[in-house]
C-alpha cells in the first residue's frame, strides 16, 4: 500500500544513523540466550514502562510494528537471494528502477482494467435502454391499431421506423465522439471492398475472396500470394500485381500468435491478435470505413477474454467492491488482520485488551 511504501522510505533513511546503539543493545542481547529472549526482554519493558503497546497510539504502534516485521522479512529475502545468485550491490539502482517500471505497468493494468469495465458496464446500459424503448414504441404502436389509429397511421408509423433504423445502420448519432461515429457492424467487424472482417477483444479476422484477389474460386494457392504483415502494418496481393491490401494497421498485433490460411482454395484468412486486447477497433487498415464500437456487442467481452494477470486485477477490483459494499474488510485489509493476529498469537504475554483495531 502507498501508506508502507511511504514508511519503508523513511525507514530506509532512518537505518544508517541507528548503528549508535549497537554497543549497548549488544550487551543486552550477550545477557540473553537466544535472540527471540532478547526480543521478549524489549517488548516486555515496552509493556511494562510505558503506554507503546497500551496506550493511546497503540493501534497505531501495532501497525508500525508490523510493517517494520515485514520490512525485516523482505530485507532478509532479499539479501539471502542476492547472495545465493552472486548479485552485487552496484546492482542495486538497475533493480530498483525495474521495480519503478513494474510498479507503473501494474498501475497501467489497473486503469485499463477500470476504464474496460465501465465501457463495459456502459454498453450494456445502452443496449437494455434500446430493448425498453423499442419495447415501449411497440407496445404503443399495437395500442394504436387496436385503438383504430387507421391504416395511414400504421403506414407511417412503419416508415418512421424504417427512417430511424437507416438513421443506425449510417451510424448518424447524437454524440459526439469518435466512438458513436461509423457504420453500424456486422459480426462486430465491417465489409469493405476488398475484404470483410469481424473481431473478439482479443483478436480481429480478415477474410478476402478469390473474387477480391482477381482470381477465380479454387484457384488460391501461397504460391501466388504476397503477404507481409508487420507489427503495425499490413500488404496483401498477389504476386506481380499491385497489393490489395497495403497500409498502416488501426493498432499493433502480436507478431508471434499472427497467421493466415487458404480455405478452400477460395478465400485468404488473416488472423491478427491484438496487442491491447481490452479495446475494439474502428476498422482493420488506416484510412477504410470505420464502424460504430459503442455498437459492438459486449456479449464477447468478459473476464475470460482478459489475459491472466488483468483477469486477476479485475477480479480483486470487484471482491473489495463487494466486501467494501457490505461493510467487510478488503484483501488488503484481511492480509493486514491475519498478520495482527498471527503476531498476537506467538505474544500471549501481551496486553492487547484496551486496543481497538479496524
Amino acid at each position: 500500500t502507498t501508506e508502507l511504501f511511504r514508511w519503508r522510505e523513511i525507514h530506509q533513511l532512518n537505518m544508517a544513523g541507528n548503528d549508535r546503539f549497537d554497543g549497548p543493545l549488544m550487551g543486552i542481547l550477550q545477557a540473553h540466550s537466544s535472540d527471540m529472549e532478547f526480543l521478549n526482554s524489549i517488548f516486555g519493558f515496552l509493556q511494562r514502562r510505558t503506554g507503546c503497546f497500551n496506550g493511546p497510539k497503540a493501534e497505531e504502534n501495532f501497525t508500525t510494528l508490523i510493517n517494520t516485521l515485514t520490512f525485516q522479512q523482505e530485507a532478509y529475502r532479499k539479501a539471502d537471494f542476492k547472495k545465493k545468485q552472486g548479485i552485487s550491490d552496484d546492482d542495486e539502482e538497475e533493480e530498483r528502477a525495474a521495480k519503478r517500471k513494474a510498479e507503473q505497468m501494474e498501475a497501467e493494468k489497473k486503469v485499463k482494467a477500470e476504464q474496460f469495465a465501465k465501457e463495459n458496464a456502459e454498453r450494456i446500459a445502452k443496449r437494455k435502454a434500446a430493448e425498453e424503448k423499442k419495447k415501449a414504441e411497440e407496445e404503443k404502436k399495437a395500442q394504436e391499431a387496436a385503438a383504430g389509429g387507421g391504416e395511414k397511421a400504421a403506414v407511417d408509423d412503419k416508415t418512421e421506423g424504417e427512417k430511424e433504423e437507416e438513421k443506425k445502420d449510417k451510424g448518424d448519432e447524437s454524440d459526439d465522439d469518435d466512438e458513436s461515429k461509423g457504420a453500424k457492424p456486422v459480426d462486430n467487424g465491417g465489409v469493405t471492398d476488398r475484404y470483410s472482417w469481424t473481431q473478439t477483444l482479443q483478436e480481429c479476422q480478415v477474410v478476402i475472396s478469390a473474387e477480391q484477389l482477381g482470381l477465380t474460386n479454387g484457384s488460391v494457392k501461397s504460391k501466388l500470394l504476397d503477404i507481409d504483415i508487420k507489427k503495425k502494418t499490413m500488404r496483401v496481393g498477389v504476386k506481380g500485381k499491385e497489393p490489395l491490401i497495403s497500409g498502416d494497421l488501426h493498432q499493433a498485433v502480436k507478431l508471434e500468435n499472427t497467421l493466415w490460411t487458404i480455405e478452400d482454395s477460395s478465400r485468404v484468412v488473416i488472423t491478427l491478435e491484438k496487442v491491447n486486447q481490452m479495446e475494439w477497433w474502428k476498422c482493420i487498415m488506416v484510412g477504410d470505413q470505420e464502424i460504430n464500437t459503442r455498437k459492438v456487442e459486449p456479449e464477447n467481452s468478459s473476464l475470460s477474454d482478459l489475459d491472466g494477470d488483468t483477469r486477476q486485477t479485475v477480479e480483486k477490483m470487484m471482491y473489495d467492491q463487494r466486501q467494501k459494499s457490505m461493510g467487510l474488510p478488503t484483501s488488503e485489509e484481511q492480509k493486514k488482520q491475519e498478520m495482527l493476529s498471527k503476531f498476537m498469537t506467538q505474544h500471549p504475554e501481551m496486553d492487547f485488551s484496551k486496543c481497538k483495531f479496524n
